[in-house]
């Protein structure tokens, strides 16, 4: 595990200095966030987060992990994923454009990787489900969700980051457990890189020793599309570090909240990919909380996913029971935005009683 310290240091350290060397050349480019509408930050933001956890992930990879062909079209793909949202961040493609990059970048991972939905395990109860040649579509389908969901996500600072973070810390353990080294350094590589980010977004400022960043289109749809397919790489019969329904358990609360806005949206007659402040985090600000506060509960919910996930497993706890929990936390969560604005006034009153 000596290893695994260095690759977290190096490709810690080597995110940091990307983004040192990109602040600048962001400005240049116009690679910037501006203010205005539902953007409320302060300041013109460089949206190079995503670039640099790309540079820090593919040199330490280089380095120090074996790179069999899975890696290098891993890292091919992913490549093309942080340029379609370096571009995106640029330009502002529209969203079928953007769903049609992301459609053909993730068959790259299905039909050229051969990652795809073997098995369901037994979700229902019944028996093992498998899909056979459906697995492919779903998996391709799997993946634009798990890019869309950390995208859409990605609305306050330090969410997406600290969120990824936490179920990439639950694939250590889980590929470490299985002697999957590989895939294990790897996890490491993008913790170590997505930490330094994490610096500059949340304490970044122009008053402090470091400059404020953003993550970028192409950071969130990176490490969406990269966690995605490392859930179902290994849930699946040739790895199997974890079961699927543990796999559903580490993107439980950013794909939840995504098909709900989208449902929202639809049944108000809106885009489904129209952007509002209608994620469970703005609720949580408009109930009282603050934007640390609401960054601090969405940590612990997500973390404490990611522990049930990996306890159910360990503990042999049925896969349909493990499924059947997770089908009741998705329940809850329409009830509570259902009834959000009973919430917020609780909250409210709660919070200036309080005071």
């Amino acid at each position: 595990m000596e290893l695994g310290y260095v690759i977290l240091a190096v490709s810690f350290l080597l995110s940091f200095g990307a983004v040192k060397i990109l602040q600048p050349i962001a400005r240049v480019l116009e690679l910037v966030d501006r203010p205005g509408g539902r953007k409320q930050h302060l300041g013109v933001i460089p949206l190079i987060g995503g670039l640099a956890i790309y540079a820090s992930v593919i040199v330490t990879v280089f380095v120090f992990i074996e790179q069999p062909l899975f890696i290098r079209l891993f890292l091919l793909a992913g490549g093309l994923i942080v340029f379609m949202g370096m571009v995106d961040d640029r330009y502002e493609l529209s969203a079928r454009f953007r769903l049609v990059g992301q459609f053909l970048i993730s068959c790259i991972f299905v039909y050229a990787l051969d990652v795809h939905f073997e098995s369901f395990g037994d979700l229902l109860g019944i028996g093992e489900l498998n899909p056979g040649i459906i697995g492919y579509p779903l998996a391709v389908l799997s993946f634009v969700g798990a890019i869309n969901a950390m995208n859409m996500l990605d609305g306050m600072d330090g969410l997406v980051g600290s969120i990824v973070m936490v179920s990439f810390i639950g694939l250590v353990a889980l590929f470490g457990a299985n002697g999957n080294t590989t895939f294990q350094y790897l996890c490491l590589t993008f913790i170590g890189a997505t930490g330094a980010f994490l610096i500059f977004n949340l304490w970044g400022g122009p008053k402090r020793p470091v400059k404020k960043i953003f993550m970028g289109d192409a950071g969130s749809m990176f490490l969406g599309l990269s966690l995605g397919v490392l859930l179902v790489h290994g849930s699946q019969p040739g790895v199997a570090a974890f079961t699927p329904a543990t796999a559903l358990w580490f993107v439980l609360l950013p794909i939840t909240d995504m098909f709900t806005i989208m449902y929202r949206r639809l049944k108000r007659g809106r885009s489904p990919m129209a952007a509002d402040r209608t994620h469970i985090h703005h609720i949580l600000m408009r109930a009282g909380f603050s934007a640390k506060q609401t960054l601090y509960v969405m940590l612990v919910v997500q973390s404490l996913f990611v522990v049930i996930g990996i306890v159910l497993m360990v503990t042999g706890c049925l896969e349909a029971l493990s499924f059947a929990f997770a089908v009741v936390f998705v329940i809850a969560y329409q009830l509570l935005l259902k009834r959000s604005w009973k919430f917020i006034r609780w909250s409210r009153r709660s919070l200036f009683a309080a005071s």
